[in-house]
């Protein structure tokens, strides 16, 4: 089989997100269990974002300068799977802040690099994305239902399988082809930075990223925490990021058509509003409410990401592919995801989880409504100019 087959496409971004539920899904709770505030565990999840803000451009820029980005993308692989071991060391929120300084070095890299290699080989077979991301998406669903079951005794065994998966990830990304075009000269003297994306509704589409990233972070967060804090256990943590992640398979099987017919924009703009409804649900304490909650995941973060990304991929410059991920990861992962959490731990101490939910809620759609006017402005303003597109 060719290297970079869309089968093999499918095996690494399964296994990309396989790797991500044998942690992430339940490090929120973990922190809890070990008696760490709501307060810290917000500035514990905005660490990552701190750093991957400073750390991905880079990581980013040596990809598509050296024209290596299977290499480092390896390299950014492995340095996770060391550095996960160090929350193991010891246990206190000082520990933990050391060990996700190191953690996040790396790993906050992976997801951008991964998904610009497998965009950019997925247009070169002419394969779907959206199918080759419904792996990830299945592998995350069954890997943190079953894992799940397994935390109740050892949950620092969250940090060991991590590691062990990283490692496993290490052999799957050899499946991809490695960069053998050589950059042109004029890509090789551009400088870090720069132009990256060919068109301004850049900023509209990061700004959208940004506003649901606060939602996504908040309910990242401090969901598995209310969970544990209403007497349930990891099960239902697990079970909830099974049927989260599910529900995104029918937006997955339609994504192509509905990107294509109503464009990136607008589908942020619907996945805001949706927002409203599953920080509701999420926050009402009623357990059955909270597990229907995670059915819009669909219609909030998937609807989100497949626009971002195959928008970022369609309107980025020559040569600076990698990099223009990294941007959409820096606003998401980065920015959106600091004021998320920090934001997400204050109002937590002081309005309880709860009220939290409906808080954000109220916030995103305002967001949502005044980002509408812009385009509305936008457009007339080019109707009137002759200008017949729409944004």
């Amino acid at each position: 089989m060719e290297r970079g087959s869309a089968g093999q496409l499918l095996a690494v971004n399964t296994f990309v997100w396989v790797t991500t539920a044998l942690y992430a899904p339940f490090i929120g709770a973990y922190y809890a269990e070990q008696g760490i505030t709501p307060f810290q565990v917000g500035v514990l999840t905005a660490i990552g974002p701190v750093v991957s803000t400073l750390i991905q451009p880079l990581w980013a820029y040596i990809s598509d300068r050296l024209g290596k980005r299977r290499r480092v993308l390896m390299i950014v692989t492995i340095g996770s799977g060391l550095t996960i071991l160090t929350y193991l060391l010891h246990v206190s929120f000082h520990a933990f802040v050391a060990a996700t300084l190191c953690f996040t070095v790396f790993q906050t890299s992976i997801l951008p690099l991964a998904d610009a290699l497998v965009t950019q080989e997925a247009a070169r077979q002419k394969a779907n994305f959206a199918k080759i991301r419904m792996g990830g998406t299945t592998g995350y669903a069954i890997t943190a239902l079953v894992l799940g079951n397994f935390l109740k005794a050892r949950p620092e065994l969250i940090f060991v399988l991590g590691s062990c998966g990283f490692f496993l990830l290490t052999f799957f990304l050899r499946l991809l082809p490695e960069d053998k075009t050589r950059q042109s000269v004029e890509i090789k003297k551009q400088k870090f930075g720069g132009k990256i994306f060919k068109t301004k509704q850049i900023y509209l589409v990061l700004l959208l990223a940004f506003v649901m990233q606060l939602g996504l972070s908040f309910t990242g967060t401090f969901y598995s925490v209310y969970v544990m804090s209403l007497g349930y256990g990891q099960f239902i943590v697990g079970l909830s990021s099974c049927i989260s992640a599910m529900s995104e398979l029918p937006v997955l099987l339609f994504a192509d058509r509905l990107v294509k017919k109503f464009g990136a924009v607008r589908l942020l703009e619907f996945s805001v509003f949706m927002a409203l409804s599953w920080l509701l649900l999420a926050g009402s304490g009623v357990l059955p409410l909270m597990l229907a909650s995670q059915l819009l995941q669909s219609v909030t973060y998937m609807t989100t990401y497949y626009s971002c990304v195959v928008f970022i991929s369609e309107n980025v410059q020559e040569g600076k592919i990698s990099q223009g991920q990294s941007r959409l990861a820096m606003v998401q992962a980065g920015i959106g995801a600091v004021v998320g959490s920090i934001l997400g731990g204050c109002m937590t101490e002081r309005l309880g989880v709860s009220l939290s939910f409906a808080v954000l809620a109220a916030g995103m759609v305002a967001v949502g409504l005044g980002n509408i006017l812009i385009i509305y402005y936008i457009n007339k303003k080019r109707k009137k100019g002759g200008v017949i597109h729409e944004i």
